[in-house]
């Protein structure tokens, strides 16, 4: 049967034939262990033998929580001969997040591992027996490797049961993994993704990676999301290649491998192509066997793909994907010409329909930029057990909105832009962070680098850099500047700011909305003495406006005339004592603001300037051992929430006085208008109407 005529089978019987056509072929291997295709086969079935004996039933989910081993792939066909329905989970997650992918599937079994030392993780099989005394649904765990404990059943006793093979009775349009991804809100939502969709997303991979038999696929992407099971493990299977399992990548495993096995294809996300670039034990050449790849999972810097084509000789195919797509969407192709090939995401899969909406949800033309939409047999039937979610984002003619914005060049090739709840709208301007985050990625000495939006009241959103560097050899006003000669001016980062580690879902997803919030009060310190009167401050005779602009411009300057001009916005003041005493100007605050002052540190402040403050909703800390220890020029962040006070440059960390209980609320509502604004429309609602505590939570 002809690779393009066997989108229609089931995951059971797409192994059938695999088997059968490279019967003693590698489809699997680790170190020395070799699994040939028939091997593979006869093993899922008497795995799924082995599942059927415990109880197991049609339509049961069969949780699995494995590093890159190769059992992963026996595991996947046992299930898919069992009729069982896959939930893949992957190593690095919390307890906690296990425990919510676990409550919402409810699986009847879970297949897991105990090897904490090697994954930097849990032991898992402690983590399933927990799991298994907490919910009623999960009767059976079972472990791959490690000692023999009660409650937990070993993957080799399944292997030797003496039951026939059942015969899988699935149809390809049924359900074959709940593959989880993090919607808006960050809470998981299972993405149920069919057979047909799997197999057809994998042979057109195949396809466009002009994959065959003779082919090593390295298997580094977890094998727990749809990169990893669909574009590396069945992709690879679907060409009759072999799968080289690499269970915990290292830029230094990863590199051994590339040189001393005969890997061709290495499907990775960006950062692990850039970590094998600048490993110290990187040379060109060494890669002799290397000559493609997909690329996905994040935005790939064009220059990111020109060195890989140079250092390594190695076409790297750009791809775009989401869970719900199962994964891929669009993947440029081999031949095409360098700006395509590291610029695009190339074009849809056959099979594959997009489309990009405006705002309302009406399709535009192609060349103006839009919501990407996609409708095939590649996506997902729907969110697992949750409707509403699901027609968040499939509408009645079968469209997934994918929330990604994009364009479409007249040679239909893609480009995304950015997600639209990340936009960062400064000045009027549409920014969008994977631009600049691809310009700082191509400096040498920065590892990561993240950009989020953070309120200003001027400008409305302020540009930040979040950045982990390679080493400590640049500062972050080099940073700014390097960005800065590569961007359009209202898209240059307004602030840069260093982390040692940057902070991550379990996933190991960069969490934007908590690290937004992380540096939104960070900068640098600026210290004024005693008695600072708000009548100096912005003296009338030189400001007799309203204006917050102008009243930004003279904001300090008498107190400190290199203030204005050498501050950034975000940047912190810290006085000493009875800082705007006596003055009854109800500008003062509004202007510190405009300025770009994101907080107020002082050892006491005068009511006047306590009200005045909380009016607009800025940020006041009342801590007098920060004001007198803090130095000018000190990088401080503040947590307004917690009262915490850290000092970035010499390590202190400080707690503030608390505020009464009803001052906070004013300063959480985001200053006395807001709050009275949310008091009034209280009073306007009728009782039965709002909603009870209960609901608010």
């Amino acid at each position: 049967m002809p690779l393009e005529d066997r989108s229609n089978l089931t995951l059971s019987s797409f192994l059938s034939h695999q088997a059968q056509a490279h019967a003693d072929r590698p489809a699997t291997e680790q170190g020395d262990r070799v699994i040939t295709y028939s091997d593979l086969a006869d093993q899922a079935g008497r795995l799924a033998a082995g599942l059927q004996s415990l109880g197991l039933k049609a339509g049961d989910r069969l949780a699995v929580i494995l590093p890159n081993v190769v059992e992963y792939p026996i595991v996947i066909f046992a299930a898919a001969q069992a009729d069982l329905v896959l939930v893949p989970i992957n190593v690095r997650r919390s307890p906690d997040e296990v425990l919510a992918r676990l409550r919402k599937t409810r699986p009847r079994a879970i297949i897991t591992f105990a090897d904490p030392g090697e994954h930097f993780g849990p032991d898992h099989s402690e983590l399933a027996l927990a799991a298994a005394a907490e919910l009623a649904d999960l009767e059976h765990g079972i472990t791959i490797e490690g000692p023999a404990r009660p409650g937990l059943t070993p993957l080799d006793d399944l292997l030797s049961a003496k039951a026939s093979p059942p015969v899988a009775a699935a149809r390809p349009t049924d359900p074959a993994a709940i593959i989880h991804t993090l919607g808006s809100s960050g809470d998981p939502r299972g993405a149920v993704l069919t057979h047909r969709g799997l197999i057809g997303n994998a042979l057109a991979m195949a396809r466009r990676l002009q994959a065959t038999p003779e082919d090593v696929f390295l298997g580094a992407v977890p094998f727990s999301n749809t990169f990893g099971l669909t574009a590396t493990i069945l992709t690879a299977l679907s060409a009759g290649a072999s799968l080289a399992c690499l269970p915990r990548f290292s830029a230094e495993h990863a590199g051994e491998l590339l040189a001393s096995r005969p890997i061709s294809i290495f499907n990775a996300v960006p950062t692990m192509y850039a970590l094998l670039l600048n490993h110290g034990s990187h040379r060109v050449g060494g890669t002799p066997h290397l000559r493609s790849g997909i690329v996905a999972g994040a935005p790939c810097p064009p220059e990111l793909v020109e060195r890989i084509f140079a250092e390594l000789n190695c076409r790297v195919l750009l791809a775009y994907g989401l869970t719900e797509a199962s994964p891929c969407v669009t993947c440029t192709h081999i031949e095409d010409g360098s700006i395509t090939a590291s610029r695009t995401v190339g074009r849809p899969l056959p099979g594959v329909e997009i489309k990009l909406v405006d705002s309302g949800g009406y399709p535009i033309a192609a060349g103006l930029e839009g919501e990407l939409c996609v409708r095939g047999d590649n996506v997902m039937a729907g969110y697992w057990d949750d409707p509403a979610a699901s027609a968040q984002v499939l509408d009645a003619e079968g469209w997934l909105h994918t929330g990604d914005l994009a364009t479409i060049d007249p040679d239909g090739n893609v480009q995304v832009i950015g997600r639209q709840d990340d936009v960062i709208i400064r000045g009027g301007f549409k920014v969008y962070p994977q631009t600049i985050e691809m310009v700082l990625r191509t400096h040498p000495l920065v590892r990561e680098a993240v950009v989020v939006g953070v309120p200003d009241l001027i400008y409305g959103e302020l540009i930040c850099a979040c950045v982990v560097l390679q080493r400590p050899d640049v500062n972050s006003e080099d940073l700014r500047a390097f960005a800065a000669e590569r961007l359009a001016d209202y898209s240059a980062p307004d602030r840069v700011h260093v982390f040692k580690a940057l902070p991550r879902r379990g996933s190991g997803v960069v969490h934007r909305n908590y690290l937004s919030q992380l540096i939104r009060i960070r900068g640098r310190a600026w210290v004024f003495g005693k008695n600072i009167d708000t009548d100096a401050i912005i003296p009338a005779r030189r400001c007799n406006t309203a204006d917050p602009r102008e009243l930004a411009l003279y904001c300090m300057e008498d107190a400190d005339p290199e203030f204005i001009r050498h501050m950034q916005r975000g940047d912190l003041i810290v006085a000493d004592s009875n800082f705007g005493c006596g003055s009854s100007r109800e500008v003062a605050p509004l202007a510190i603001k405009a300025a770009g002052v994101s907080a107020v540190i002082a050892a006491s402040f005068a009511r006047i300037f306590f009200r005045n403050a909380i009016n607009i909703g800025l940020p006041i800390l009342e801590c007098p051992s920060a004001a007198a220890e803090i130095q000018p020029g000190d990088d401080i962040e503040v947590e307004p929430a917690t009262g915490t006070i850290h000092n970035l440059t010499n390590g202190k960390t400080y707690r503030a006085a608390p505020f009464p209980d009803f001052l906070q609320q004013i300063i959480d509502k985001g200053g006395l208008l807001a709050y009275v604004e949310e008091r009034l429309a209280e009073t306007r609602t009728p009782n039965h109407e709002r909603p009870t505590p209960e609901e608010q939570r």
